[in-house]
C-alpha cells in the first residue's frame, strides 16, 4: 500500500510541476492556456510540491496572490494530512504486516535502553550459549544487556521480497564483539586460574558469565564497528516473522557468541601471558596454594607455613617475563611458546642456605641441639635466606600448550615451577640430610 501511495504522489508532484511549465510555455507564446482550476485540481490532489517548484522556477502566476498564498496553504494542510495518515497508519496497521517495519519494531528495542524491551529480542542463553542454566537471571544481570547496547544504531537500507518470503537489510553500528570477545576470554581465563588458587574450586555458571562480561564493558572501553546484516522473514497467514531469532541477535551483538567459542580467539603466547599476569597478580597465601608451596618443605605446619610465605614474597617481588615468539603446529592442536623467565634466584638462596647449615652443624652447640634443634636450625636458616635475598635470574624456557577445542591450554606447568623454584626442594632435602 505504501509503495503504492508514494508511487502516486511521485506522479501527481511530476504532473502539477510539467502544468506549470506548459501553461507557462503557452503563455509566452500566446497559445491557449491550461485552465487554473487543472492547475488547482493538480494541487489539490497531493500534487503541491510539484505545482509549487513550477511556479517559482518558471516564474509563472508568481504575482496572483491566490497562487503564491493559496499552494503554500494547500502544502501545509497536505503535509498535515501526510503526517497523520503515518500515525494512523503506524497506529492501524500491526507492524508484523510490513517486513521493514517487523524488524525496526525489533531493533528499537535495543536503542531503547530498557532492559525489559531487550530481553525480546535476546535470550540470557544468546550469548553464552554453551551455559546451560534454568535459574532465572536478577534484574542487576538483566541491566547489563543495556550496556551491551549503548552505542548500538541501526538504519535499514533495503527490502527484498518475493512472495511470502522477504529480505531486509539492515545498517548495524555495534561494539566491536571480537574485541570484546577476546578481553572477555582474558578475563575467563584469569579467574579460571584464579579459581585454582582458591581453598574451594567453583564451576562458572550462566550468572557468573554475565557477572563477568558487565566488568569486562565498564572496564573498558571498545571501539565500535558497522556492518551490513541480511535479515530473512517469512510471511504466514499474512503475518510476517523473522526466520531465524539467533540469526538477528547474532547480527546485533557483532556475533560475539560464535566469537567467544571460537578456540583460536587468543593465540598461545596471548595465553601464556594471561597465565602469567595472573600468577604476578596473586597475592601471597594464592601463589602458595597455586605452586603447593608447603609441599615442597619438611617441618610442623607453623615452619611450612613460614617458610611458604617468604618465598612466595620473594617470587612476587623478582617476577617477570618476556615472550620471544611461538610455534604452532601443522594440526594447530598444539603450540610450544619460547620465552625468558625471571624470578628470585633460589640457586642463590640455597647455596647461601647451604653454607650456613653446614657451618652450623660443624659447631658444638649444634650437637646439643640434637636432630629436632638442628633440623629447626636448619629451618630458621632456610627463612633468613629467603627474606635476606637480593638476586635474580633469568631461566630461557619453552611452554608447551594443546588446544582441546576450547582453547589453548598449559599442558604442565612444571617448567613454570622450575624456571621459578629452580632445585630448592632436591637442594634442601640434601642438606637436611647431612645435618640429620
Amino acid at each position: 500500500m505504501m509503495k503504492w501511495l508514494l508511487f502516486y504522489l511521485l506522479l501527481i508532484n511530476a504532473a502539477g510541476f510539467f502544468l506549470f511549465f506548459l501553461d507557462k510555455r503557452r503563455a509566452v507564446r500566446n497559445r491557449w492556456r491550461i485552465p487554473e482550476s487543472r492547475l488547482w485540481a493538480a494541487a489539490l490532489l497531493g500534487g503541491s510540491i510539484g505545482c509549487l517548484a513550477g511556479m517559482y522556477l518558471f516564474h509563472h502566476k508568481t504575482k496572483h496572490k491566490k497562487f503564491t498564498v493559496g499552494i503554500p496553504l494547500i502544502l501545509l494542510a497536505e503535509t498535515a494530512c501526510a503526517v497523520g495518515f503515518f500515525f494512523w497508519y503506524q497506529a492501524a496497521v500491526p507492524y508484523d504486516r510490513d517486513p521493514k517495519r517487523l524488524v525496526r519494531h525489533e531493533l528499537s528495542a535495543l536503542t531503547s535502553m530498557d532492559s525489559r524491551d531487550v530481553d525480546q529480542i535476546i535470550s540470557y542463553q544468546d550469548l553464552f550459549p554453551s551455559e546451560d542454566s534454568d535459574k532465572a537471571i536478577p534484574q542487576s544481570i538483566r541491566e547489563l544487556f543495556v550496556d551491551f547496547f549503548k552505542p548500538f544504531r541501526y538504519q535499514v537500507t533495503r527490502l527484498e521480497k518475493d512472495g511470502d518470503d522477504a529480505v531486509v537489510t539492515v545498517r548495524l553500528t555495534t561494539l566491536d564483539g571480537e574485541a570484546v570477545a577476546a578481553e572477555y576470554t582474558r578475563e575467563a581465563l584469569a579467574s579460571q586460574i584464579q579459581n585454582t588458587a582458591s581453598p574451594t574450586g567453583v564451576e562458572f555458571s550462566l550468572e557468573d558469565c554475565y557477572l563477568l562480561l558487565g566488568t569486562v564493558l565498564k572496564d573498558h572501553t571498545f571501539d565500535t564497528v558497522t556492518s551490513e546484516c541480511d535479515i530473512s522473514l517469512h510471511r504466514q497467514d499474512g503475518i510476517w516473522k523473522i526466520s531465524s531469532a539467533s540469526q538477528l541477535s547474532d547480527a546485533v551483538t557483532d556475533h560475539f557468541a560464535a566469537r567467544v567459542s571460537d578456540p583460536y580467539l587468543l593465540t598461545p603466547s596471548e595465553t601464556v601471558q594471561v597465565y602469567l599476569d595472573t600468577i604476578q597478580d596473586f597475592d601471597m597465601e594464592q601463589l602458595t596454594r597455586y605452586f603447593s608451596l608447603d609441599s615442597l618443605f619438611s617441618g610442623d605446619a607453623e615452619y611450612k607455613r613460614s617458610i611458604s610465605q617468604a618465598l612466595s614474597q620473594q617470587l612476587l617481588t623478582y617476577l617477570d617475563y618476556q615472550i620471544l615468539g611461538e610455534t604452532i603446529a601443522e594440526d594447530e592442536t598444539t603450540a610450544a611458546v619460547s620465552m625468558e623467565l625471571t624470578s628470585c634466584d633460589c640457586y642463590s638462596i640455597m647455596e647461601n642456605y647451604r653454607e650456613q647449615v653446614l657451618s652450623y652443624a660443624q659447631t658444638s652447640q649444634a650437637l646439643q641441639d640434637g636432630i629436632s634443634g638442628r633440623l629447626n636450625r636448619a629451618n630458621d636458616i632456610l627463612i633468613s635466606c629467603i627474606q635476606e635475598n637480593t638476586e635474580s635470574a633469568t631461566t630461557p624456557l619453552e611452554v608447551n600448550l594443546e588446544n582441546d577445542g576450547s582453547g589453548w591450554n598449559l599442558k604442565s606447568d612444571d617448567a613454570l615451577s622450575e624456571a621459578m623454584l629452580g632445585n630448592i626442594s632436591e637442594a634442601m632435602d640434601e642438606v637436611l640430610q647431612q645435618i640429620s
